[in-house]
């Protein structure tokens, strides 16, 4: 008999107690990821998009990616 260690809580466990691949229970199975948007963490089974935590986190980081494309426009005709 084999000796594991829960990759979460590092518990110590016989090799048949472990559950899902290296967790003692399935608490500790759970895969939590961090929202690019926000930075929340969520569980990485809820996710929207696998990026975000909520719908509104996805437009909101979706949008603040665009440059305000006035003020590009602006600087080149006083540059001429």
């Amino acid at each position: 008999m084999a000796y594991l260690r829960c990759r979460n809580c590092g518990r110590y466990l016989l090799s048949v107690d472990v559950i899902d691949q290296g967790y003692c229970c399935d608490e500790c199975a759970e895969v939590f990821r961090a929202c690019t948007n926000c930075g929340s963490y969520f569980r990485a089974d809820m996710a929207y998009g696998e990026q975000y935590c909520h719908p509104d986190c996805a437009i909101q980081y979706k949008m603040s990616r665009f440059v305000d494309t006035t003020t590009t426009n602006r600087l080149a005709e006083e540059l001429t």
